[in-house]
């Protein structure tokens, strides 16, 4: 029997069929030992180029062209994210506190003082641990001056209730300034804190920033208008006449003009007898005449008290207004207002103990912050 013919095996075709993919057709799997390109897909213009050479699976050094090489792996970006305390700090004009947190947030790589047992203590984690200890001493410093701002701010507002000028008030608040800003950061390497750590120490540093702000602001209220305000508070008890009216023509008829007094006078003398007062001196009236200034001419116009009032056109009577209708017409809500802002100053250092709308005070962070990074320079 004759010996058959093998078929002839085309090795060539059988490898192309495995390795080479002509321009458009199925992907060529990568050699060993290269990760598989994925997501880059064929320009449009593939088909017109060159071939790609052929490639042996296994050979793990064969040449490959640019295109099939596998892509490199970018550095993972790292995404910082502020937190709200961090938003309104920048918003509120408190953008150097903010920025000074963020950089040695990302100079410290986020280090935390609780994440695992295998932290490396390099100089780093030294000069954080040194850091801490001298912050616990500055951050309770400064609450402590913050309760100290709080209870003048109160003895302030209830001297105005009781119709009294804080005069010892506004001289202490002159002597009363929170140890505490965003230059407080500086040098302590925060970033190695917890983030909980961190914001903590922003928002009392811009809180800090605030009241020493506003307690300024209230003094320089207070003191600069220490005269009128004694004369609102002092009249509370002794009401004076300031205003007067009196009757002119007018368009259609006769109606009353207001005119300020020169010189306010008592509606009457205070209850408190004054004991260097003469008994025998004469009783207390009020002004029969006034000098009134207008037009770059004085008149002296007589208080009315009987009669007819619109008699003398010319030089008309003056009539009294009295005190207690002025609120009603003109209300001065000075001490009002002065209260308000004691009160909310207050409250943004003590915070809101209401059940239901309890709120942390600047006190209340302070001395939790202190804690916090005493546990921190301990370590």
């Amino acid at each position: 029997m004759a010996e058959e013919k093998k078929p002839r095996i085309d090795l060539k075709a059988r490898l192309g069929k495995k390795t080479v993919t002509a321009p458009g057709g199925p992907s060529i799997p990568p050699p060993v030992g290269l990760p598989k390109p994925s997501g880059i897909p064929q320009p449009p213009f593939a088909s017109s180029g060159p071939a790609k050479p052929k490639i042996d699976p296994s050979n793990p050094y064969a040449a490959i062209s640019a295109d099939q090489a596998p892509a490199r792996s970018e550095p993972q970006a790292i995404k910082i994210e502020m937190s709200e305390e961090v938003v309104a700090a920048q918003k509120k004009g408190r953008g150097k506190v903010a920025v000074l947190a963020l950089i040695a947030a990302a100079v410290g790589g986020f280090v935390g003082f609780a994440v695992g047992s295998g932290v490396e203590r390099g100089k780093g984690a030294d000069k954080a641990l040194v850091g801490a200890q001298d912050l616990a001493k500055e951050v309770g410093d400064a609450a402590a001056k913050v309760e100290e701002l709080a209870d003048v701010l109160k003895s302030a507002r209830e001297k105005l209730g009781d119709n009294k000028y804080p005069a010892d008030e506004v001289q202490k608040l002159g002597g009363i300034d929170i140890p505490f800003s965003g230059a407080s950061l500086a040098g302590k390497g925060i970033g190695r804190f917890k983030p909980e750590i961190v914001t903590m120490l922003i928002s009392f540093a811009a809180g800090s920033e605030e009241a020493n702000d506003q307690k300024d602001k209230i003094r320089s209220i207070l003191s600069g208008a220490k005269k009128p305000l004694e004369e609102i508070l002092s009249e509370k008890d002794a009401p004076k006449v300031r205003w007067s009216v009196f009757i002119e023509n007018g368009p259609y008829g006769p109606w009353v003009a207001m005119q300020p007094l020169p010189e306010p006078f008592l509606v009457k003398p205070g209850e408190k007898k004054d004991e260097k007062k003469d008994e025998k001196a004469k009783p207390y009236k009020w002004p029969e005449e006034f000098k009134i200034s207008q037009g770059g001419k004085e008149y002296k116009l007589k208080r009315y008290s009987s009669g007819d009032p619109t008699k003398n056109r010319e030089n008309p009577d003056i009539i009294p207004v009295n005190p207690g209708t002025h609120d009603k017409v003109c209300p001065s809500d000075v001490i009002v207002k002065l209260q308000r802002e004691l009160i909310d100053m207050e409250g943004i250092l003590r915070g809101d103990k209401t059940p239901g709308l309890e709120k942390d005070g600047l006190i209340d962070t302070g001395r939790a912050l202190t804690e916090k990074l005493k546990t921190i320079g301990s370590g």
